[in-house]
């Protein structure tokens, strides 16, 4: 199945999940055009804070203060990061990859296309 990542601020006490995209595996986040590009952003955005990509499998805390627990109460950034990249047409919303039939406004994944610069 693989090890799926979040990309944790110590600092800001806040995540990118990576919510409704497609991936959040090593090779998905640096190959993904909306992931590569959110993870890129962000960085560049939060540049001094303490973050680091935390494990969904391991019982890892890459931080010297906290714990893996306090990660529950962090508020997650995934789509205020998404339309900073949209707005500045980085990336463009095609709408859903895939929605589930019984569950459309919680189970999907989103489309995003990398359009810098065509």
């Amino acid at each position: 199945m693989g090890v799926r990542y979040t990309l944790v601020n110590r600092t800001k006490k806040e995540e990118l999940s990576f919510s409704h995209l497609l991936g959040s595996k090593m090779r998905e986040l640096a190959g993904g055009a909306a992931t590569s590009a959110l993870v890129t952003w962000y960085l560049l955005k939060n540049q001094g804070d303490d973050i680091q990509f935390v494990s969904d499998t391991y019982e890892d805390w890459p931080f010297s203060k906290g714990k893996l627990e306090d990660l529950s109460s962090y508020q997650d950034r995934t789509e205020e990061y998404l339309k900073q990249l949209i707005n500045e047409g980085i990336l463009q919303d095609n709408g859903f990859e895939f929605r589930d039939e019984d569950e459309p406004d919680t189970v999907y994944i989103k489309d995003y296309e990398n359009v810098w610069p065509k």
